[in-house]
């Protein structure tokens, strides 16, 4: 097919003037930003691909690998939904005619509200796990995510069982899709209550304590969707016809998409890079900062001064209940899982405690001490693995279940 289509582009223009609107042909000006950010994806695809082969690589599992990658997936529906509602391809004899499926589920269902939430999830587990010290797993830490995921679901088939004409609407005419005023403030005050979940959860962590200055990078992944939010809003209610127009329309792809991987790449930059380049160094430096904070639970990493490993399940425990501290010079202070005495369950709190407060018995045996301080209302069961020596070489911390500690 010849882009642009000389022939198409002349009755479109015709009809326009029809209308007394003024159109500006596709010109391979539309071509080039489609090729362009084609490429961009191809390299991320590349960088996700990978990042979850490296997914186990602490300083890259620390940034949660699969919901990046749900990031990377929702940016490239976003992609194709502006291609289709910003006119940057022939919709005529296409699956494009399908406004409703491409424009409201693909961009802004899949593609803007994905993103958003996305967003929200990773800010919303570093407010569970630094702000609240509870581990991000569970009915309770996913709830709000299911309620999201269903909001989004309910408002695509009502969307879908419309009218085109009330919601999203093809015009052979102009071969581009259009939206109903009333549903396009629908839509868009459904996208700005999601950023608003983002802004709240963003200022509630903006003081969390954390080896990597998460909040930071979270402040800035929030000031991103801010600004290609407000951007989106002013073209669709300040300039509607901004899909004919050509610098505005190649301007709103332009920025959501440099907007959508400067949000991607903000998280996953570093870690990625120095994967590739200094896997080793950099790992050594990741893991010192770690043990300098005291921050290896939040991380849930094993630290040792030669090796660093990530938990994995022992003895039918989850990987996130307790974590292995091998160095007996640091035994200053030492945090861990506040749970119930062994045979009984609890749903447990997170505890930091003084060393010499555990360090009790005579025959090096850590026995179960429940810690005074303000809102530890728990207690924390911890045992050595060898009960003769005067200092535990390898002692295990861990949320005690139905099961023995080690």
């Amino acid at each position: 097919m010849v882009f642009p289509n000389v022939i198409l582009e002349q009755q479109r223009m015709e009809a326009a003037a029809s209308y007394n609107i003024p159109l500006d042909p596709r010109t391979r000006g539309d071509l080039a930003v489609i090729i362009l950010l084609s490429v961009v994806y191809g390299i991320d695809l590349f960088a996700i691909v990978f990042m979850l082969w490296n997914r186990k690589y602490p300083p890259i599992k620390a940034k949660g690998p699969l919901l990046m990658a749900c990031l990377f997936v929702c940016s490239v529906f976003w992609f194709i939904g502006d291609v289709q509602i910003n006119g940057h391809a022939p919709l005529a004899n296409s699956v494009f005619t399908s406004c409703r499926g491409f424009g409201i589920w693909v961009r802004v269902l899949l593609g803007i509200c994905g993103v958003c939430a996305i967003v929200a999830l990773r800010s919303y587990t570093l407010y569970y796990v630094f702000k609240l010290r509870l581990p991000s797993h569970g009915l309770r830490f996913y709830a709000p995510l299911i309620a999201y995921i269903l909001c989004i679901i309910a408002f695509g088939i009502v969307a879908s069982a419309l009218h085109a004409s009330a919601s999203a609407e093809y015009l052979p005419d102009l071969d581009i899709c259009c939206l109903a005023q009333p549903f396009k403030i629908s839509v868009y005050a459904f996208v700005w209550a999601t950023s608003v979940f983002v802004g709240l959860v963003n200022w509630h962590i903006r003081r969390i304590k954390s080896s990597f200055n998460e909040a930071r990078e979270m402040f800035i992944a929030c000031a991103i969707v801010l600004i290609v939010l407000t951007f989106n809003t002013c073209m669709q209610f300040v300039h509607p016809n901004y899909p004919i127009q050509l610098r505005f329309r190649i301007a709103s792809t332009l920025l959501d998409h440099i907007c959508c991987n400067a949000l991607l790449w903000v998280i996953i930059g570093k870690p990625v890079f120095w994967c590739v380049f200094r896997r080793k160094t950099y790992l050594d430096k990741w893991t010192a900062t770690l043990r300098t904070d005291g921050l290896q639970r939040m991380y849930e990493v094993e630290s040792s001064g030669q090796t660093v490993e990530l938990l994995e399940p022992r003895s039918g425990y989850k990987a996130h209940d307790f974590y292995y501290y091998n160095e007996p010079e640091d035994k200053k202070h030492l945090s861990g899982y506040a749970g119930a005495k062994v045979g009984k369950k609890h749903s447990g709190v997170y505890g930091d405690m003084p060393v010499d407060q555990m360090w009790q018995s005579e025959d090096n045996r850590l026995p179960t001490v429940g810690p005074n301080s303000p809102g530890h209302t728990s207690i924390l069961g911890f045992e050595t693995e060898n009960s003769s020596v005067s200092w535990p070489e390898h002692y295990i911390l861990g949320h005690a279940n139905d099961r023995q500690l080690i």
